[in-house]
């Protein structure tokens, strides 16, 4: 392998974090892509990305493209040639092909030229490929600078591009390329690098350019300060990511905010200082102190100014939800129900009063039909009309990462029974599952009326967007109704919340049929389950519980010999009643034996099937249908269907077309003829 090296560097202003992945992978998909067109050996992609600079160092290139032999076809002998001589046809071709008379080749009656082509250089090959991947990166949210030529996702300050030790000669966004960097912002001015020694160049300058070696240094100081102080940081990996991307050589600052704040909930004291300062909260014998770890980017602060100002905002902002949190105590919880009456839920959805009063009645009628207790019911109805109180609460106005959890505060404050105040707080969670009774009929509650209601004024996620979370809504729904086990209907649900909302139009509940038919279908491929099984029983998305154990009986009995006896049986069907609408027929009209004979074994099976159906047996259904195989051969092998009487004919279509729907009652088993066994 070669062992010349290249780099690109683009020095940029402050990057976004939520810009650093989607650079990272495109940067290195688009560099890979053009050195492959490009036919230009290399070895190892290296991507940095720091707060002030992105860049690639590329490990074993070649520096010559390699060569290649090209063939082209061009126009059959006969139309290239008359009377021995060239055509306009084929001289047209060879002027196209930049090739001479004697370069052409007959071969299977076409003409052919073919000549050798010499590789370029990598220095001449590199500045096209890194102009063009810079240019084709997309970012979330570009800006554009000077009088708006230049589109990049911040301005660009300098770029570095070389060829071992040679300069390449590129210009990109005004920038002429150099063999300068710069180091960090308040020490050093230009360093000049070279591909062979870049990542420690700049560590000199005291840019750490590694994403792995900043997070290494990160945990490191992390553990300094833990064993100095003789005290727990845990590390949140989201926070670590944030600071390793903000930072290009992050040093901790150890400080402390007034003890009077550690009265304060925790879960507020960590919201302010971890999401709102972005600093490590700091843990003696699992209890939360007053200290945090913060982070500058660049050496140690002998004077300790960085730490003054981290201890000022963050005692401000405590001081701030300290008030907060006192006077919103001062009033029982229920009070700031009435305070939902003044904040819209969505246009055209009415307000969060109105939007609790549906949520509690649709939770009523869930709790129901789940046949909840009295005082489960109590519970409940409780949750669903304390549910978004909090959103009124001076803490959740100023802290919204809060709700919730507030509320569970709050509620706990006003004497609530556990259950209600936990149930507020789990309802808002939409990655896991609550835990409560509560929580999970007030969620699934709250996402059906959210659901419906977009639904209803027209608010429909489309292929690229969908700006209420209507999606990840569908999702919670199914996950807490399949791992809680409820057996319930939920286009029923749908129906009674479009009725609550005083919306309901076959329209509107079509389109619903229809998101949560392939969102359904998404979740089964989320749980692990083929393509063809998912779609095969999508069919389910009204009882999501029954369509996962029904995916699951599929999924096993695809592994049987049984499987191919049960795909024939049931194709024999399909094939030649899936044009027929009705299911109608009139058993007293068979004829011939055998159709009397299916018809008898059929009517067996349809009760044995839906037995084992009402015990949600699913793998007795599947042997159950696949027993009806030699009836179903010997009906084909002995009756007519498609016979010229009419009345026959239909009749029997008929019958056959209540066997296929038999079928369908487990799922669309002719999406199953492609599945692979295993």
């Amino acid at each position: 392998m070669s062992d010349h090296k290249a780099l690109l560097e683009v020095g940029i202003e402050e990057l976004p974090s939520s810009e650093v992945q989607g650079i990272k992978t495109q940067l290195k998909e688009r560099i890979e892509r053009s050195l492959d067109n490009n036919r230009l050996g290399y070895g190892e992609l290296e991507v940095f990305v720091a707060s002030r600079r992105f860049g690639v160092l590329i490990h074993g290139i070649e520096l010559k493209q390699s060569d290649f032999v090209e063939k082209k076809k061009g126009p059959s002998e006969k139309i290239a040639y008359k009377e021995g001589e060239p055509t306009r046809a084929l001289l047209g071709f060879l002027r196209g092909s930049n090739a001479q008379i004697e370069d052409v080749s007959v071969e299977d009656g076409y003409v052919y030229v073919q000549r050798e082509i010499i590789g370029k250089m990598a220095e001449e090959l590199l500045p096209q490929v890194f102009s063009e991947s810079l240019s084709s990166l997309d970012f979330k949210k570009p800006m554009r600078w000077g009088d708006g030529t230049y589109r990049f996702v911040r301005p660009v300050k300098w770029i570095t591009a070389m060829l071992d030790s040679e300069i390449l000669d590129m210009e990109l966004f005004g920038k002429r390329s150099s063999n300068k960097s710069r180091g960090h912002r308040f020490f050093f001015d230009e360093v000049e690098v070279s591909p062979e020694n870049y990542f420690q160049n700049m560590r000199d300058a005291l840019v750490i350019a590694r994403e792995s070696d900043r997070e290494e240094r990160t945990l490191s100081e992390i553990r300094r300060i833990e064993s100095d102080i003789h005290s727990q940081i845990p590390v949140d990996e989201g926070l670590l990511a944030e600071v390793v991307s903000l930072t290009e050589y992050p040093t901790a600052v150890l400080g402390n905010f007034m003890e009077k704040y550690l009265s304060l909930p925790p879960e507020v004291i960590i919201v302010t200082i971890k999401h709102h300062q972005r600093t490590f909260p700091v843990y003696k014998e699992g209890k939360l102190t007053n200290n945090f770890v913060a982070f500058q980017d660049g050496p140690a602060d002998p004077l300790g100014n960085i730490r003054l100002g981290y201890e000022e905002v963050i005692n401000a902002r405590l001081e701030d939800a300290f008030f907060y949190f006192e006077k919103d105590k001062e009033r029982p919880f229920e009070q700031y129900v009435d305070g939902l009456q003044g904040i819209l839920f969505q246009r055209g959805l009415g307000t969060l009063r109105d939007k609790t009063e549906r949520t509690t009645a649709l939770s009523s009628e869930i709790s129901r039909r789940l046949k909840a207790k009295s005082d489960e019911l109590f519970e409940v109805e409780r949750t669903a009309l304390l549910a978004k109180a909090d959103q009124i609460t001076r803490v959740v106005q100023e802290f919204p990462e809060l709700q919730g959890i507030m509320g569970r505060i709050y509620a706990e404050a006003s004497g609530e029974k556990s259950g209600v105040a936990l149930g507020i707080e789990e309802h808002y969670r939409d990655i896991l599952v609550p835990t409560t009774l509560t929580g999970a009929v007030v969620g699934v509650s709250d996402r059906i009326d959210t659901l419906a209601g977009n639904f209803a004024i027209g608010n429909i996620p489309s292929a690229s967007k969908d700006p209420y979370a209507l999606r990840r809504k569908a999702s919670f729904i199914f996950r807490t109704m399949h791992h809680l086990g409820w057996k319930l209907d939920l286009l029923e649900l749908l129906e009674r919340a479009l009725n609550n909302l005083n919306k309901t139009s076959e329209e509107t509940l079509d389109s619903l049929k229809d998101f949560f038919s392939g969102r359904y279908e998404a979740f089964l491929l989320e749980r692990g389950f083929s393509m063809n099984i998912a779609r095969s029983v999508k069919m389910w998305w009204r009882f999501p519980y029954l369509g996962v154990r029904a995916a699951e009986a599929i999924s096993e009995y695809v592994k049987n010999e049984d499987f191919n006896d049960l795909l024939i049986a049931y194709q024999r069907v399909h094939n030649i009643s899936r044009g027929h609408s009705g299911n109608s027929f009139d058993g007293s009209k068979f004829i011939e034996q055998a159709e009397r004979d299916l018809l008898n074994n059929y009517l067996k099976c349809f009760d044995d099937v839906m037995e084992a159906l009402e015990r949600d047996d699913f793998e007795k259904s599947l042997q159950l249908l696949t027993s009806l195989k030699p009836h179903i051969d010997r009906y084909f092998d002995d009756v007519f269907v498609m016979a010229e009487q009419e009345d026959i004919r239909l009749n029997r279509l008929g019958f056959l077309k209540s066997v296929d729907q038999l079928f369908l009652k487990i799922g669309d088993l002719s999406l199953l003829l492609e599945e692979e066994r295993v």
